[in-house]
């Protein structure tokens, strides 16, 4: 035990930048001699957590805030967005029923998404509208286990989509915009960390289900919710406020922009496909014997798949566009529906999962600053909330209502054969869209 003490002194003395060398420790009257391994077992520590400790105080302020903001409301939102269909499924309801509920969800994403955009760029606050629909979306969502009814169900989960929709569009803008000053910050070094809070607490979660149920997640999104509010309330900086008044924005511009409007009908076509095998995955998981505690380790696959390519994003936006980036994506879209026709077992869906990175992380870096590209300086969280409106909105409307009528009346690999051949089509049709655009250009300038 005396050695033992002896051990914790010294490391307090080195984690403390006290590196002399104490060899005699006088302990409760008694001379404790060290020996030479754990003095140089100690000796390691102290260098590493001093190495540790520099780089952490090296760190932009932003970069630790971000970081930490992206962690936790990941791992909130984990409890939610991957197991919606299996506590509606543990409820007993249908295919088609469960379609529904989710396409009016998204029905309300087209509408919510760019009304709470704009009101964050009128208010010329990011945070302040982020907090308010955090807090409304944990709080609606508490009743949702204690009720049965179908009907019921699908208006509360239409009110909790209004408020936790424009979450994710409003903190990419809210992080993009807040280090556009910082040469030494870039988007994927930040957002990595939500795919790590992600991976880390949805496979948690997946245990949680089977030791318990469903309805347990809930309880867990309130404390985590909080966690994040916590957070998000202790980050000082907001958008930058632009030098356009908030009377003056102007939405048409955004409509007229035809490279913009452009983008976003390829982007929706293809988030098609990609939405309705996320919304059926857990009855891909059982048509292959799959549970719903292995369908936890799916989903924590798919968010690690995310990190390598959020954590290289700067290289890559440094050295390639952020179209040629979208277009790589779209080829790896295409390839995860192919692969999904031919799995077989719950590890084939857990090998796909790990095309997430190179398809959907690498489609979300792309696309928040491609828009932030083309969007004019006034209304640049409004064409990010109004762009994901378009994607999950109307594209999720198509692939949540579609995909569980097809399911219901063709079979689950129907969905996958025609989002292949849609994906092909639309990526086709986009890349020739890019030569219009450029001769559109070319001919303004002529002008």
């Amino acid at each position: 035990m005396y050695k033992r003490l002896g051990c914790y002194c010294l490391a307090f003395y080195i984690v403390r930048d006290r590196f002399d060398l104490i060899l005699d420790l006088l302990l409760f009257g008694d001379i404790i001699i060290l020996d030479f391994v754990n003095i140089i077992d100690l000796l390691k520590l102290g260098v590493y957590m001093k190495n540790l400790s520099i780089k952490i105080r090296g760190i932009h302020p932003k970069q630790l805030q971000y970081s930490l903001l992206e962690f936790v409301f990941w791992a909130t939102f984990a409890a939610y967005y991957p197991f919606v269909v299996v506590f509606l499924r543990s409820k007993g309801f249908s295919n088609t029923i469960i379609g529904t509920i989710i396409a009016i969800n998204s029905l309300i994403v087209v509408f919510a998404q760019p009304f709470w955009g704009a009101v964050s760029d009128w208010m010329q606050s990011i945070k302040k509208v982020f907090l308010i629909c955090l807090a409304a979306a944990i709080l609606l969502l508490q009743p949702v286990p204690f009720i049965s009814s179908a009907v019921f169900v699908g208006i509360i989960l239409a009110l909790v989509t209004a408020f936790e929709s424009p979450l994710v569009p409003l903190l990419d803008s809210w992080v993009v915009q807040s280090i556009k000053t910082e040469k030494s910050l870039y988007y994927g070094s930040i957002r990595l960390w939500g795919s790590i809070g992600f991976a880390v607490m949805v496979y948690i979660y997946g245990k949680i289900i089977d030791i318990f149920s469903v309805n347990a997640l809930f309880l867990i999104l309130l404390l985590m919710g909080c966690l994040t509010f916590i957070v998000c309330v202790r980050i000082k900086s907001d958008r930058p406020v632009t030098s356009n008044s908030a009377n003056n924005l102007n939405f048409n511009k955004l409509l007229k922009n035809y490279s913009y409007m452009s983008f976003l009908i390829f982007a929706m076509i293809l988030i098609i496909p990609h939405r309705s095998a996320f919304i059926f995955l857990p009855n891909l998981m059982e048509l292959v014997g799959g549970s719903e505690g292995e369908l936890g380790m799916v989903f924590a696959i798919m968010a690690i798949s995310e990190i390598p390519v959020f954590l290289y994003s700067k290289a890559l936006i440094s050295r390639f566009k952020p179209v040629s980036l979208l277009l790589v994506s779209a080829i790896f879209f295409i390839l995860r529906q192919a692969l999904y026709l031919v799995v077989r077992t719950p590890f084939h869906v857990l090998l796909v999962q790990l095309l997430q990175g190179p398809s959907f992380a690498l489609f979300t870096n792309g696309v928040v600053y491609y828009i932030d590209e083309l969007a004019p300086p006034e209304l640049k969280a409004t064409a990010q909330t109004f762009a994901n409106s378009v994607f999950f909105g109307i594209g999720g409307i198509i692939a949540s209502y579609v995909g569980g009528w097809m399911v219901d009346s063709y079979g689950l690999k129907s969905i996958y054969l025609v989002g292949f051949l849609v994906s092909i089509a639309v990526v086709l049709l986009f890349f020739c869209s890019l030569g219009i655009n450029k001769v559109l250009r070319q001919h303004s300038v002529d002008v």
